[in-house]
Order: C-alpha cells, then structure tokens, then sequence
C-alpha cells in the first residue's frame, strides 16, 4: 500500500513514502485552511455590521478542519476529525466505521456513527502508527498490527475490547501479518521469525494463531498451513494475507521471493474445519506475476485473485484469476501487460485491466480489492483511480460515479464494503467517498 511515480526501481512502502503522504496532505489542509481562514474573516466583519455581534454562528465542517489541523500535541477525546484528514477506513455497518488519522507525529484512532459524515478522536495516540491496518468486527472489539517493526524486528497485535479507547499487546508473534475477527472468533496469521535485513533472512513457517474470546486468549490451530514466509520484509509485512470466509473456513495466501534467490512464487493453502487441517491449493500466478498477490471473497467458492509483478514508474503488470470450486482451478479473467517489468511474460487477456498503479506489497494494507459478489468487485491500486466491474472481471471501468464526485487519482488510499451496496473509497489525506447504491458516490465532509 509512494513517491515511485518517476523512481525505475520497485517502491517500496517506508518512512520517506509516509512522508510523502503526509506533506501532501499538510500542502492541502493549508490550502484549504488559507482559504477558509479568509472567507470567515469577510463573514465575520459582514456579520458585524448586520447583526452587532449579537449572532453566533454554529461552528461548520470547515471550521472544524481548521480547528483539527491548528491544535498542538494530543488531541482530546470527542475532537472533530475532518474526513479529509483521514488515512485508512473499515465499516461493520452501513452507519458505523472506525478510522485512523495522521495528527503532527501521532496515528490517532477516530469513529463514525453516520456513515462517515463526521467522525470523532477515540484514541489520540495509537500504540502503533499508521500505515498499520485495523480491524473491528463489533463496536467494541478492535484489532490493530502493521506498521513499522520494532527494534527487535516484531510487529505485535494490539487489541481493544472497549471501542479502541484502550489497547493491550495480544500474547502472538513475532511478526503478525494479517487479522480477521467474525464475531468474537479471531484468527491472526503469524511469521514465526522475526524482520531481518535483506540479504540475511530465511523462510520460516507461518503458523495461524485463534481467539475466541475477541482477542484474550490465544492457541495455534491444530495444524500448519502449508505455507512459508521469506522475513526479510519491508515495513509493512504484507506477503501473507489471510482471507477468512467463514468460522471454519479460510485461506492462508503467502507470495514474493522464495527467501534462497529463487523467483517469486505463491502458495495458498486452505482449511474446512477451523484449521484441524490444512490442504495446499494451486497458485495459478506466473513467477513474473507473483510479486503482490491478494485474494477476496464474495462466498464460499467464489474466490478472486489478483497478481502483480514488480513495480516501477508508477505501474505494474497484473493479473486477474477466478475459481468458483474453492481455489481448485483457476480461469484468467483479466490482465493488464508491461513486459518490461514481467520478464517479457505477456498473458492472454485484457479487459481494461490497469496497468497503472501498485498492488500489494507495494500498497498500504490488503485493501486495493473489494469484492461485493461473484460479478461486482472494486480495484483501488495505489497511486491509480478507483475501477469498477459488473461481470465478473473480465472487463473493467474507471468507476465514473467517483470521478464525477470529484476523486483524482494518484494518491493512497482503500475502498471497503459493509455490504453489497454501501462502500467507502478513502484517499489518504485528501477525502472520503460514499455510495448507497453502488454507483453514485458522494464526497463527504467540506
């Protein structure tokens, strides 16, 4: 899941990437806050003249994004949070969402109860800062990792129990990749080695470790995925994805170098009852595409996988492949070529597909895929615009609802589904984006 546009080596997610995003959007609160700043001025005098002082305007969407951009140190807990400030979003309901922001040198914690309309500070100071990625099943139940690893190369799991205002250190590790929580079961896939410098990492077995209890007590399933991670990783660990589709049912995607020198490759393996046992399903993504991989979900069989290679100049080959047996088989349903970063490997197929833009491991988080069913999917690649399919992925669209909603494209950001008609698209530092109904789209906040 950022300042490669014009860099010919691979991105890579790090500090000097954050801080790209960052300045970019402190460049745009300015601009915005200047021009506030100036209209308020004129209606405060006008205002004057008129009324005496003797009518106190309510303070508006603008003032509050003003107020939040001035402020020093940690914010208080209740503070307006502007939707424009913020940095990463996951709903559970079409009304509730939880958020985080960037405030100064703090990731702050923020929630919603209408939509995404306005949102509010629950947690000034994260335990660990953005681009970490969240999760909330319920609303009191909140799951928080990523991030840049610690001194000792780990990269803990932090829950909450009481709506993210509070946090605790979850007894897992070294290195936690990836979350999913259905109700209070919660299940995290683990690195079992902790992050070392390129050059000097081994593979190392990945184990899954479950909660039942929403992240009190924890044990590993019965068995091991048949999978393995190469830990020498960038800072945010994303080359192990777990996609959970039921209470017992669940994928356990791990992709990128072998860790000895060898191609990429991926290897997913799969579990019917609760991870008692494991069974190995083919990766259908070419070595040249299996740099960035992510799989989604619509049902118990209806699987997506996309495929990346390397990235550079602001794009990437991708690959696009469906199974509707579970991960058995797999048919290519859309690709977008570049040779070039492909190791001249061009696939059959198009489709609209973009070339444009970065998927994981290049991307913030595995949020670039949503999808809502076996023919509706949304593709939001890093650095790109927001892209949309109705029958099945095998042709793709810019999403015009967002583009008429005033969406750029070129920056950071996720799109997420609570449901098959309500989904947000946020663009980190720069707005969120709303749909009710799946087309049109409507930006939120000033």
């Amino acid at each position: 899941m950022l300042t490669h546009l014009d860099d010919p080596s691979p991105p890579e997610p790090s500090a000097g990437a954050l801080g790209a995003v960052l300045s970019r959007a402190a460049r745009l609160r300015r601009r915005r806050t200047n021009a506030v700043l100036a209209t308020v001025a004129a209606g405060t005098m006008a205002l004057g003249v008129v009324v005496g002082g003797l009518y106190v305007p309510r303070a508006s969407s603008a003032q509050a994004e003003i107020a939040f951009s001035s402020q020093f140190g940690l914010l208080a807990r209740g503070t307006l949070v502007p939707p424009s400030d913020l940095a990463d979003v996951v709903f559970l309901s079409p009304d509730r969402g939880f958020a985080m922001a960037v405030h100064g040198s703090d990731t702050l914690l923020a929630s919603s109860d209408d939509g995404g309309n306005t949102w509010r500070v629950v947690d000034p100071s994260l335990p660990t800062g953005f681009p970490a990625q969240l999760e909330f099943p319920d609303r009191s139940h909140g799951y928080l990792w990523g991030g840049a690893p610690t001194s000792s190369g780990s990269v803990p799991l932090w829950v909450s129990s009481d709506g993210g205002r509070s946090w605790s250190q979850a007894p897992i590790g070294p290195v936690v990749s990836d979350v999913s929580a259905i109700e209070s079961g919660v299940w995290a896939v683990v690195g079992t080695c902790p992050v070392s410098p390129a050059g000097s990492a081994p593979s190392c077995p990945v184990v899954v470790e479950v909660s039942t209890n929403g992240g009190s007590r924890w044990s590993p399933t019965a068995s091991t995925p048949p999978v393995e991670e190469n830990s020498s990783l960038s800072i945010s660990d994303q080359d192990i994805e777990l996609a959970r589709i039921s209470a017992q049912r669940a994928y356990v995607l791990a992709f990128g170098p072998d860790g000895q020198g060898g191609p990429a490759s991926g290897r997913i393996a799969f579990t019917s009852d609760g991870g008692r046992s494991w069974a190995s399903r083919p990766d259908p993504c070419p070595p040249s595409f299996s740099f960035g991989q992510q799989l989604a979900a619509s049902s118990t069989a209806d699987l997506w996988l996309t495929c990346a290679s390397q990235g550079s100049a602001g794009a990437q080959a991708k690959a696009l492949y469906r199974s509707d047996d579970g991960g058995r088989a797999w048919l290519l349903a859309a690709a977008a070529n570049a040779p070039v970063l492909s190791s001249n490997v061009t696939l059959d197929g198009a489709g609209g597909f973009p070339v444009g833009g970065y998927v994981t491991p290049y991307s913030l988080g595995h949020e670039n895929l949503a999808v809502v069913s076996s023919a509706d999917a949304w593709l939001y690649p890093d650095r790109s615009a927001v892209f949309e399919t109705t029958d099945g992925g095998r042709t793709w669209r810019l999403a015009p609802g967002l583009a008429r909603a005033g969406l750029v494209a070129g920056a950071s950001g996720n799109v997420v589904f609570a449901d098959a008609t309500h989904g947000w698209v946020c663009e980190t530092g720069v707005g969120l984006w709303r749909t009710t109904n799946g087309a049109d789209w409507k930006r939120l906040g000033p």
